[in-house]
């Protein structure tokens, strides 16, 4: 039978397939196999290995030590940034106070501004009704009776002793009473004014007349008393029969009025004794007073 008639009786005969060459392998990209080459391939394949082993080893090693360190980073990070905030909020808070303290100081110098401009309005005021009553009183007084002066707030009328009273009396002169008529209708137009009676005299001691020695004293008559005894005496005596005369009978306002004495301690001058003994009628504003009399 063909090819078969060489087989031996009896024998199952197969057929023979064709065997596939040894290029027909599945190749391996950058593997050669057999020679010199494919070894040393597997060498350094063997080698990377070992290296990427190792560094996991000394990964596992080293890592506590990078999250520790990793956590105090963290921690000191959080730490600054709370100081940070603080600060933060504390500089919000003083830059708040600044404003608030730049707007009390913008608003206070707009106050003093307007406080400062009515003062000056008020001084320009008081100035001009201080001109007008000095002019009133002037043309009340002769230049004979005293003399009218102003200083400030204040103006200061001087009348002289001898118009108003005799010599070491107390009691009024009918031309020292025309003189307080005429300059009391004047000082009751200024209502606005506290009028303040003040009493001076010279350095001359009090002299008291003593009683004649041949001169017989009645059955239970006194000793005659002493009118006055010193200038303190005289000079107060002198301020309040003023101050009396303007409240009875010019009728000024008593709330008004005040007596003073300074006996001989206040002179003018140091050799006329004329113009150390007078009676000075000074005029303060009513506000001005009362402020004093709060200082006091």
């Amino acid at each position: 039978m063909g090819e078969r008639g060489d087989a031996t009786e009896g024998e199952l005969v197969y057929p023979k397939l064709p065997v596939p060459k040894q290029n027909d392998a599945p190749k391996v990209k950058g593997f050669k196999s057999g020679g010199g080459r494919g070894k040393q391939t597997l060498k350094f394949a063997g080698a990377a290995i070992g290296v990427a082993a190792i560094g996991l080893v000394a990964g596992y090693l080293v890592a506590p030590d990078k999250k520790a360190e990793l956590a105090k980073t963290q921690k000191d990070l959080a730490s600054a940034q709370t100081a940070a905030k603080v600060e933060k909020d504390r500089a919000d808070g003083v830059a708040k106070q600044l404003d608030v303290a730049m707007k009390d100081k913008a608003d206070l110098e707009k106050k003093v501004s307007e406080l400062s401009t009515k003062a000056g309005e008020l001084e320009k005021k008081a100035a001009e009704q201080n001109m007008v009553a000095e002019k009133k009183l002037k043309a009340a007084l002769d230049t004979d009776s005293g003399s009218v002066s102003s200083e400030g707030d204040e103006i200061r009328l001087k009348l002289v002793d001898k118009v108003l009273f005799a010599v070491g009396d107390d009691k009024l002169t009918p031309k020292g009473m025309k003189v307080l008529d005429k300059v009391g209708k004047a000082l009751a137009e200024l209502e606005d004014k506290q009028v303040w009676v003040q009493g001076h005299t010279d350095d001359q001691p009090i002299v008291n007349t003593p009683p004649k020695k041949d001169a017989k004293k009645k059955k239970g008559e006194c000793e005659p008393a002493v009118q006055f005894a010193s200038n303190w005496e005289l000079s107060s005596a002198r301020a309040l029969q003023v101050v009396h005369y303007l409240q009875d009978k010019v009728k000024i306002d008593p709330t008004r009025l005040a007596a003073l004495a300074f006996s001989e301690y206040r002179p003018v001058s140091k050799s006329n004794k004329a113009a150390n003994r007078r009676i000075e009628i000074v005029l303060y504003p009513h506000k001005a007073v009362i402020e004093r009399s709060k200082k006091k």
